[in-house]
């Protein structure tokens, strides 16, 4: 896993993670970006202004925005799908995970009523999974009015996205970015992040970024359970404790599983805090008492999560000493 400097953050995803078909590389090669500098030296850890964030708010609601049409044909694809064979299980399932992204991620980019619509919809889904003769004869119909409410609640009813110009997030300047893909050796062994994002909805991990960037943390970024597992197992992370930010709901291998995996096999090297579209008291249960720091239901307010994210770092501290890589404590 290469490991970025302290002025530096690190995405590492393992292909597409979410049917916007958006990828930040190809399987295992991390991208590096590059926070902003001043004076040579990374911006001191702390949150944005108001004025940044309102704006930071904007841009990120207009580019879910854009992608939206792509989500909202690939549910006019599943409602076809289901059209054919009502009760395939595959195709309710991709429907499930394709509700619970939407969910999760909407709401966060001020959309709430899509949330709310897509999570009557998955639990539609999970009872479908568990009975399917339930709604066999409404299944394609009911997938076809949700994406054309989606479709009306994100674009309105235009049905467009704004054509402006959308700004970039500190995005790393022509000049840096050469620099940036690859840090020196030494860099790459004094260095560990201090978040990792453990995530497969590209949207949700775009807020997060933004989020992080622009107050000066680093972080890596995993899409599946199964990478995340391999990648945490192998940091060294001395004595950090990074913090996990983590799904529940992930390809490969679920969040629970793989916190337990951690505990046991990396205990003490890592503070994990659920974000996860799944806000039931048994799920948060479950998280406090194998150990996590904190649960946060999806959608999140961007403000809320920017101001918690000091206090959860500074008890994944306290709680550091996991050590060595490779499962060493």
């Amino acid at each position: 896993m290469t490991q970025g400097p302290a002025h530096q953050s690190c995405l590492q995803s393992g292909g597409p993670a979410g049917i916007e078909g958006r990828t930040s590389g190809a399987a295992g090669s991390p991208l590096m970006r590059r926070t902003p500098v001043i004076g040579g030296n990374a911006v001191n850890k702390g949150s944005p202004s108001n004025a940044k964030t309102n704006e930071a708010l904007r841009v990120l609601r207009e580019r879910y925005r854009v992608t939206i049409a792509n989500t909202v044909a690939a549910f006019r694809r599943l409602s076809a799908q289901l059209a054919v064979i009502a009760s395939a299980p595959e195709v309710v399932e991709a429907l499930r995970r394709e509700l619970h992204r939407v969910h999760g991620s909407a709401g966060s980019f001020g959309f709430p009523e899509a949330s709310r619509l897509a999570a009557e919809l998955e639990d539609a889904a999970v009872r479908w999974m568990a009975d399917p003769s339930l709604d066999s004869d409404r299944r394609a119909a009911m997938i076809a009015d949700f994406a054309n409410e989606l479709e009306a609640c994100v674009l309105g009813e235009g049905g467009a996205a704004s054509q402006t110009p959308i700004m970039a997030l500190n995005e790393p300047s022509p000049e840096s970015s050469d620099s940036a893909a690859e840090p020196s050796k030494s860099e790459r062994s004094e260095s560990c992040p201090d978040i990792v994002i453990v995530e497969d909805d590209t949207s949700f991990v775009e807020m997060l970024r933004y989020a992080l960037e622009s107050s000066g943390f680093t972080f890596l970024h995993y899409a599946t359970g199964p990478q995340a597992l391999e990648g945490l197992l192998a940091l060294n992370v001395g004595r950090r404790a990074p913090l996990v930010l983590l799904d529940v709901d992930l390809p490969g291998l679920d969040g629970f599983s793989l916190h337990e995996r951690l505990r046991v096999e990396r205990p003490g090297a890592y503070a994990t805090v659920f974000l996860t579209a799944r806000g039931g008291e048994a799920e948060q249960l479950r998280a406090y008492r194998a150990g996590a720091i904190d649960y946060l239901p999806k959608p999140v307010n961007l403000r809320i999560l920017m101001a918690k994210i000091p206090t959860w770092l500074e008890r994944s501290r306290r709680a550091g000493g996991g050590g060595s890589a490779g499962g060493g404590g």
